[in-house]
């Protein structure tokens, strides 16, 4: 019992609540049934920051690659337009890559490893030309991922391109006397599409 102005014992809870209780091993009082003498809350829980789950609109928008495309795209070009385009004159003769592919298949027949080697090289610029075509025309649409995946594919198609660019310096003519511009798609498409690679690597 307390008197007017006086301070209320220990023990007694406030706001006429149930006393509250000593806690164990001297520690600070717990509260009585009503719960008083414990702070409330309010409001909704912080938020959590860390590496979970991310908000679908927290991810980065779809992303085209239009400078990769476009030497792809060159690229491919050079590739498929060599095989039906002039490589050299041959007796007064326009010889494209098809017929080169063709007249080194008949050397193949006959046991020649060069005869192979020219074939299996005009094939693996038609191959990878067509591969770096369609490689190019996708990276013209938007994506999130993916990119550097298709560019390191293509990489790997620009370096059997150029495979087979040596295949024909080796085992081929090197410097025929007159060219055509089917020779020259062939020798440099297999280097441009390795540039376009290149670039679907490094530019995000």
């Amino acid at each position: 019992m307390s008197y007017p102005g006086q301070q209320p014992q220990y023990g007694e809870g406030q706001y006429g609540g149930q006393p509250q209780q000593p806690g164990p091993y001297g520690g600070p009082p717990q509260p009585g049934p009503y719960g008083y003498g414990a702070p409330g809350q309010y409001g909704y829980p912080a938020p959590q920051y860390g590496y979970g789950p991310r908000a679908p609109w927290d991810l980065a928008p779809p992303t085209s690659n239009i400078p990769a495309a476009i030497v792809l795209i060159l690229g491919g070009l050079a590739g498929l337009l060599q095989f039906f385009l002039e490589w050299f004159s041959f007796r007064d003769q326009v010889v494209t890559g098809k017929d080169v592919a063709d007249l080194a298949g008949v050397a193949d027949t006959a046991g020649s490893s060069a005869g192979t080697m020219i074939m299996i090289g005009v094939y693996l610029v038609l191959v990878g030309g067509g591969v770096s075509l369609l490689g190019g025309a996708v990276l013209f649409v938007p994506m999130r991922g993916g990119k550097r995946v298709l560019g390191a594919l293509l990489l790997v198609v620009s370096l059997a391109m150029i495979a087979g660019m040596i295949f024909w310096l080796a085992a081929g003519i090197p410097n025929p006397d007159s060219t055509g511009p089917g020779y020259y798609f062939f020798l440099g498409a297999g280097a441009v599409t390795l540039i376009g690679s290149v670039i679907a690597l490094i530019k995000r």
